[in-house]
């Protein structure tokens, strides 16, 4: 088995400073259609779902890396937990965050069987 791992560190007023200053063209490069419905303003979860993209993409094999975009890694969230919506076959990822004061780490395992 083969393990991987992608970290990311996000400063919250940072993220919402751009997103004040760039607003929807910043959203729509981003985030699917079903992610911006989840959170509309919520910009502690839209800087969550920014973070989480950032640490799968890390986590992912440079070959699917060149595939990639933000916009094809899917975060979704149930019970306020948020998981990989993409499904890639023969990979499992396991997706955590921690917020601390003014930042957010996002942390991914990606498992290849």
């Amino acid at each position: 088995m083969e393990i991987s791992v992608g970290i990311d560190i996000v400063e919250i007023d940072k993220f919402e400073k751009i997103f004040k200053r760039y607003g929807e063209r910043f959203i729509n490069k981003i985030f699917t259609l079903s992610e911006k419905e989840y959170f509309k303003n919520d910009v502690l979860k839209m800087a969550i779902s920014f973070s989480l993209k950032e640490s799968v993409w890390k986590a992912l094999p440079e070959e699917i890396q060149k595939k990639f975009f933000f916009k094809n890694i899917n975060i979704g969230w149930k019970d306020n937990k948020p998981f990989l919506m993409n499904k890639i076959e023969n990979y499992k990822f396991l997706i955590s965050f921690s917020i601390s004061q003014n930042y957010l780490i996002t942390l991914v395992f990606m498992l290849r069987s």
